[in-house]
């Protein structure tokens, strides 16, 4: 084999090869739409622009849960499905004590979402800029949660706190409302969207230890505390600050006194004149 036969195979090698190379290269540098996140809501409903915000997340075993909240309150998301770059899910909110269905369906593309949505009254368009990651790991359930204790013959709203310590550890506060002495949360642990920990209350010198199980979704908890009398089942919203809380508002402040009208100056009475 002469030398040009060698340079002309390694030529042809190199042509067949090329497509290959640059396959896999297109391959690799294209990313795979994802719809887990933060997403900014605009639904063209008749009329008018509906806004709201949807939390989209994936737990270790892949299974995604969603929630969803605009001006008339938080609903969780059912039926998620998302393959192939297509997103299919169920909006479920109760209004007047009836249960409506919402389905939508629609594309990723980037960190845009399109699509259309079908209701009650009628079909409509929307379109979801991603915001952002959703929460994932601890950060999912850190912050302050509005607790909603089941109790007999009544229900009792109280406030858990959680944070993260440096070293990655779960730590909790619990305020209650409820006049019952102050409590502890200890063994906080949270893992596979599973929340777990032990509440220590005094009351009256007497010590009620309770354990609580529940399942995080987004922005939303249920679970049930297992107490010597009995489970008392709750349910949990995550507390957002509003946009002007923190801001401390002006006191109110008297209106300002319309100026008066020039008056005339008051004559003086002439001064008697020396005859």
């Amino acid at each position: 084999m002469n030398k040009k036969t060698v340079v002309a195979g390694v030529v042809l090698a190199c042509v067949m090869l090329a497509p290959v190379v640059i396959a896999a290269e297109g391959v690799g540098s294209t990313s795979s739409p994802q719809v887990v996140g933060e997403w900014e809501f605009k639904s063209q409903v008749p009329a008018r622009t509906s806004t709201a915000t949807m939390t989209i997340t994936k737990n270790a075993e892949g299974k995604l849960a969603g929630t969803w909240s605009s001006q008339r309150g938080e609903s969780a998301l059912s039926d998620i499905t998302f393959e192939k770059g297509s997103v299919k899910f169920v909006q479920t909110i109760n209004f007047g004590g009836q249960d409506m269905k919402t389905t939508y369906e629609g594309a990723v593309g980037g960190a845009k979402l399109t699509g259309k949505g079908q209701g009650q009254f009628g079909e409509f368009t929307f379109e979801g800029t991603l915001q952002g990651e959703a929460k994932s790991g601890a950060d999912a359930i850190v912050g302050q949660w509005q607790m909603s204790v089941n109790m007999p013959a009544r229900e009792v709203v109280e406030k858990l706190t959680v944070t993260k310590n440096a070293d990655g550890t779960l730590a909790g506060k619990w305020v209650g409302q409820s006049q019952r002495g102050e409590s502890t949360i200890s063994y906080l642990k949270f893992d596979a969207g599973k929340l777990t920990f032990t509440r220590t209350s005094n009351f009256g010198g007497r010590e009620m230890i309770s354990d609580f199980e529940g399942t995080v979704e987004g922005d939303n908890i249920k679970g049930v505390f297992k107490t010597e009398r009995g489970d008392r089942e709750t349910t949990a919203t995550r507390v957002t600050a509003k946009p002007d809380e923190g801001k401390k508002a002006e006191p109110n402040k008297p209106a300002p006194s319309k100026p008066e009208p020039n008056k005339p100056e008051p004559q003086k009475p002439d001064a008697a004149k020396p005859k």
